[in-house]
């Protein structure tokens, strides 16, 4: 990402109804999930770093880890007082085979042209222990591209079948595939479509809301809890959104890669 979008993904992720709201459906797919601890955790493209005292929830006490290309992330992550930090590409994870319970990646994956895709699919399957989970969210649909994604360097929209795909691929067992932020999608994504040919520097939609309309805030976070209730009470999926999330499983007799 730029400095610009780093900046404001720290200023933002701890109130911003999409983070909020995006939590909530996180924990409705790992609540059920998730072993008793304790439990090593790698979030591979950890960003600014709120996601990272959050999955504490299913740590136990065990530790925690951040991985992020960029230092410029990283810093910020270690502001918010993060010390498991470590630098570098999900394409080539510095951890050994098998050393982690619960891998998470959000919004990370589309940023590889699709050719180059699998080598980061194999890192992440990896390092994850027999047995453990994986949680992976991209952004959906790849007709939504648009400035969005130009200014957080996107190169690929999923549907989630592609995901399902990728995964099986790394002899992985998909327990979960769907979309989320289905309520809004109508919405969203005609102002995607509007404004794919708008001239001028990218801009991701992730702005803080106009002062006159703030109030919107918790309104529109609740909209995606809806959804997170949806996901946690139901065995369901949403049918579209523009999200695609999957969660999956290492079988518990693989062998390291």
């Amino acid at each position: 990402m730029t400095p610009d979008e780093n900046k404001f993904l720290y200023e933002l992720e701890e109130r911003y109804w999409w983070f909020a709201g995006m939590r909530k459906i996180v924990a409705a797919m790992l609540d059920r999930a998730m072993p008793a601890g304790p439990l090593r955790i790698l979030d591979a493209g950890c960003g600014t770093g709120l996601m990272l005292s959050w999955l504490r929830r299913y740590s136990a006490g065990g530790p925690t880890f951040g991985l992020d290309y960029s230092s410029e992330a990283l810093g910020f992550s270690a502001q918010r007082g993060e010390r498991g930090l470590v630098e570098g590409s999900i394409a080539d994870l510095p951890f050994p085979n098998a050393c982690f319970d619960l891998v998470t990646t959000f919004d990370v994956l589309d940023s590889f042209e699709v050719a180059d895709v699998s080598k980061p699919f194999g890192e992440l399957a990896r390092v994850l222990k027999p047995g453990g989970v994986i949680l992976l969210r991209v952004p959906a649909f790849q007709y939504l591209y648009g400035r969005h994604d130009r200014a957080v360097y996107t190169k690929h929209r999923y549907r989630t079948s592609e995901l399902q795909e990728r995964l099986a691929a790394q002899g992985l067992v998909v327990e979960r595939a769907t979309y989320a932020n289905t309520i809004l999608f109508p919405v969203a994504a005609l102002w995607r479509m509007l404004t794919r040919s708008v001239g001028g520097d990218p801009q991701s939609d992730v702005r803080p809301l106009p002062r006159a309309i703030r109030w919107l805030n918790p309104v529109l976070a609740a909209l995606l809890g809806i959804e997170a209730a949806w996901l946690r009470h139901t065995r369901w999926r949403l049918p579209f959104g523009l999200s695609a999330i999957a969660l999956a499983r290492k079988p518990a007799g693989a062998t390291a890669s």
